[in-house]
């Protein structure tokens, strides 16, 4: 029987981001053209100028896709998630809010805080944490990935017809995996558990663009945001959508977030952590 209870995830190596990333740079490259083109105007009326909102307040569903492998230390060998637990898709939901404090300035909070847990019957001996979980024994697999991420935003090209920025952020992700195993043997009962956690504060960099089309009522976005960790580790994400403005304050946007590849190196005593989350999205911006 399986459970899920989400709100919004992150993402593992393996990740197939070559023909996304194409996707999100060409998206960018059009929102630089369109930006460049357009006249330089600030209006603080939103029926002209969409990026003259002081807040805008995001939400969306995600349908995500996780690949998610895991161990204890770096001495122990990866549990795979999805072949030995059997995790696989599931709804989920992120939010973030942008303050747009001066004219190329944005201050900017997201959070994305998914637990998903699944039973089955573990099919070989495995290791986590120091405790061995045999084979033919009754597994429950929780894996908690909460993220929360304080960034800033500088619009190089800021016009009211899109803009082109860089975008530096934070991600505090708070990693949490738990194994609980239930045995039956002659006249007994076994109930073994192991968890193990890791809180890793990880910078990233990148680019991010949106260009309005068909007199703003039409538009379409893209970033890409990561950062080499080098002995630690490494993390990347990138997403692409396109939208519709239903009024001045409202906005109604979908598309395909690769939600973020990352790979946190394990130690004696750190967890060794690959994980992976990608799939469509859908969702509505509020801006005032």
């Amino acid at each position: 029987m399986k459970k899920i209870v989400s709100l919004s995830s992150l993402t593992s190596p393996g990740l197939p981001a070559g023909k996304l990333i194409r996707f999100v740079l060409r998206v960018v490259a059009a929102a630089l053209l369109a930006v460049c083109a357009s006249p330089h105007i600030y209006s603080q009326d939103l029926d002209s100028d969409p990026e003259a909102y002081k807040l805008r307040v995001a939400g969306q569903f995600w349908y995500a896709t996780p690949i998610a492998s895991i161990a204890g230390s770096s001495s122990e060998g990866q549990i795979s998630f999805n072949r030995d637990f059997g995790f696989d898709e599931y709804s989920t939901f992120n939010a973030g809010l942008d303050w747009h404090f001066k004219r190329k300035h944005h201050l900017f909070f997201l959070v994305s805080p998914n637990q998903s847990s699944q039973e089955a019957v573990l099919q070989r001996t495995i290791t986590f944490r120091d405790q061995t979980f045999e084979a033919g024994s009754s597994i429950n697999a929780e894996l908690r990935t909460y993220s929360f991420a304080p960034g800033y935003r500088y619009d190089i090209i800021h016009r009211a017809h899109g803009h082109l920025g860089i975008i530096a952020q934070i991600n505090f992700l708070d990693i949490k995996a738990t194994i609980t195993a239930i045995a039956l043997q002659p006249g007994q009962v076994t109930v073994s558990s192991a968890s193990g956690s890791v809180f890793a504060p990880l910078p990233v960099f990148g680019p991010d663009g949106r260009a309005y089309f068909l007199r703003n009522h039409l538009f379409v976005d893209g970033n890409i945001k990561g950062m080499y960790l080098f002995g630690y580790g490494n993390f990347i994400s990138t997403q692409g959508s396109a939208g519709a403005r239903l009024g001045s304050h409202i906005n109604l946007a979908g598309g395909y977030e690769m939600g973020s590849r990352l790979a946190i190196n394990g130690t004696s005593d750190r967890l060794n952590v690959r994980l992976t989350q990608r799939g469509p999205t859908g969702g509505m911006e509020f801006n005032f």
